[in-house]
């Protein structure tokens, strides 16, 4: 480290008495030199001749003194208190200065000794200043790591730089969350293992549908020639539900050990029910009503991504299993007709911000969705871990291709960022593991797996054009060759 480092000085104040005192705090300001702290202390600075009170006074009130340590052992504590000696004058001028400065981080005490009752030996006009112990072997390390950064002003813990209100605070118009403080209560019953948790569940889930409504966009704001500005702030709007859902599913997940299948496939099944039921779902159509619930097609991909991580996370293979391989049973209004859907259908495509927003601002973006899924991934959920259950769900999907039930496979959009390697599937070498996810593929052995992925090879069911999306082919992304190859 060089001069020019901003090496900082200090002063050190302290008994000569015992003995042993002085030659620790010798060993110390020694070691302090050989960190780069030029440290100014009696033995080494104070020459024949001198006025020791001068030379005192001046070395406290300083500038160019950043520090000035308070070394606390009995010897000291009495002289200080006393007014006695060197000690008791620096003291006096320490104590003067820290009553009339408004900055007092600059004297800072450090304890050598405790008294009889452990308490330890501190000088009553500092009796009130946060420490540094350096008294015992055990701690010295840890606490002298800690003065050095204060030294140097390189806290362990430091304020973050200050981002973004949360987007209810930058909304004009208040939202209220029909959820708000039903997860805390759901906790509670699940911890307490109360018989009627599934109906706090369900009201949980009727909630959050019925608080869908409260984010419409309003189709006046959509005449505006950067009408995807609006969708934009429809999905950051919404994004405190995304929240409050990851929160929820997070606490049943950890809290329960058998989840309701049946209640979470129903909430999943009103959610998709919500979305093919407005206006413009279904159509290619670039109207109005079908851009207004642009917010909603991505907001229901974003959450069906993060709620499969968490299951990933938890390892609820089975669970997470039941949703992805039954249909949901739809009635789709306008054709007054009911379906079967699988759950590709949570995968929509969002043009207003795909198409309009990367043609209006001439964005050189594979996909904005993408774009926009990272910058929001900031939670409990990394973008890679929605990369993986984006490709998961694009492999899981080409083995319910064949069923009779409405099916489309499943574009993992957010492969435009490149994603070859899945951390789930690299577990599958171990066969305790396998035997553990194979649900997923509605299998029961590693043969009957393998056998899938080659028909599906063979038909060429992984046909997706890829283009500037990058991710493996299904045999090369589930490594099916390593599969269950250790017991």
């Amino acid at each position: 480290m060089s001069d020019q480092l901003n090496r900082p000085q200090i002063f050190i104040s302290y008994s000569w008495q015992p003995t042993s005192n002085k030659e620790k705090v010798i060993q110390l300001a020694e070691r302090l030199v050989l960190d780069s702290i030029h440290v100014i202390l009696d033995v080494w600075d104070l020459k024949e001749g001198q006025d020791k009170n001068l030379f005192m006074e001046q070395m406290v009130n300083s500038e160019d003194v950043k520090r000035v340590l308070l070394i606390c052992n009995k010897d000291y504590v009495e002289k200080a208190n006393k007014r006695v000696g060197g000690v008791g004058i620096e003291s006096l001028i320490v104590s003067n200065e820290i009553y009339s400065q408004a900055e007092q981080i600059k004297f800072i005490p450090i304890i050598f000794e405790y008294d009889e009752n452990n308490k330890p030996y501190v000088p009553t006009f500092v009796n009130s200043r946060i420490f540094i112990d350096l008294s015992d072997e055990e701690i010295f390390e840890a606490n002298y790591e800690l003065l050095m950064r204060n030294l140097f002003d390189k806290p362990i813990s430091k304020r973050p730089p200050y981002g973004t209100p949360p987007a209810y605070i930058l909304n004009d118009d208040p939202i209220f969350l029909p959820t708000a403080h039903k997860i805390a209560t759901i906790k509670k019953v699940l911890l307490e293992e109360k018989k009627n948790s599934i109906l706090f569940i369900q009201d949980y889930y009727n909630s959050f549908i019925s608080g869908l409504e409260n984010f419409r966009i309003d189709e006046k704001n959509l005449s505006r020639i950067d009408f995807d500005e609006v969708v934009l702030k429809g999905i950051s709007d919404i994004t405190v539900l995304r929240d409050d859902f990851l929160k929820f599913i997070d606490i049943y997940t950890s809290y329960s050990v058998e989840l309701n299948l049946e209640k979470l496939h129903s909430f999943f099944e009103k959610l998709l029910e919500f979305l093919l039921n407005q206006d413009g779902i279904g159509s290619n159509t670039n109207t109005v009503g079908n851009i207004k619930n642009d917010h909603y097609r991505f907001f229901i991909y974003e959450l069906f991504l993060h709620f499969t991580c968490i299951m990933f996370e938890k390892e609820r293979f089975k669970e997470l299993a039941y949703i992805l391989h039954n249909p949901f049973i739809i009635h789709i209004q306008r054709y007054n007709e009911t379906q079967e859907f699988s759950f590709t259908y949570f995968k929509n495509y969002v043009a207003s911000i795909n198409d309009f927003r990367k043609k209006r601002l001439n964005l050189n973006r594979v996909s904005v969705t993408a774009d926009t899924l990272k910058e929001k991934a900031t939670g409990m959920i990394k973008f890679t871990q929605l990369q993986q259950a984006d490709i998961f769900l694009y492999y899981i999907s080409l083995f319910i291709s064949d069923n009779s039930y409405n099916q489309r496979p499943w574009f993992p959009e957010t492969s435009c960022y490149d994603f070859y390697n899945l951390p789930i599937i690299k577990k599958t070498i171990s066969q305790k593991f396998f035997d553990r996810i194979k649900p997923l593929f509605d299998v029961n052995s590693k043969d009957e797996l393998l056998a899938k992925v080659k028909e599906i090879m063979e038909k060429k069911k992984d046909n997706i054009e890829r283009y500037e999306y990058h991710f493996p082919y299904i045999d090369r992304g589930l490594e099916i060759d390593k599969i269950a190859t250790i017991r």
